[in-house]
């Protein structure tokens, strides 16, 4: 089971990651700003109820992690067909299927604690109330919990 949840969320983040890159691509290709074509900012603004001030330093953050995050979604796609390669390349756990698992889960881990640290100087700009509801809101997804498994397969609640 714990190799099919691997493969489901190994799936899920290359998806994630390869519509980062086309839409990254579409974005500059259509305009000079990647703002213009990002709804979740719009999202943020009202859902959060933010003002003029904060939404523009979330822009700024958001516009300064863009970057970060397509480079990482790239690393991370990289690491993914390495690892499918090596996996696919033999019958047994070779130094290279060691090494690619190692390297995936070393990409996806730095991915991870550069995203938290978005979220948390994003959260840093929104009074207390707003960056409470922003990151019970986002740290799922950051952190995995929300999407990757139907909740309570390898765990039961109390």
């Amino acid at each position: 089971m714990k190799k099919g949840a691997l493969i489901l969320l190994i799936a899920i983040l290359s998806g994630a990651c390869a519509f980062m890159l086309v839409r990254t691509s579409i974005s500059h290709a259509k305009s000079g700003s990647l703002l213009d074509t990002m709804p979740e900012l719009s999202w943020v603004k009202s859902e959060f109820e933010l003002s003029d001030d904060q939404f523009e330093k979330v822009q700024q953050l958001h516009e300064a992690y863009r970057p970060e995050c397509v480079a990482m979604c790239e690393r991370i796609w990289k690491a993914h067909e390495r690892l499918d390669k090596a996996a696919r390349g033999g019958k047994e756990l070779t130094p290279e299927l060691s090494a690619a698992i190692n390297d995936h889960a070393q990409v996806h881990a730095e991915c991870q604690q550069k995203m938290m640290h978005h979220l948390y100087q994003t959260a840093a700009v929104m009074n207390e109330d707003q960056a409470k509801r922003y990151l019970d809101e986002m740290l799922p997804y950051a952190l995995d919990f929300s999407h990757s498994e139907p909740e309570d397969v390898h765990v039961q609640k109390k």
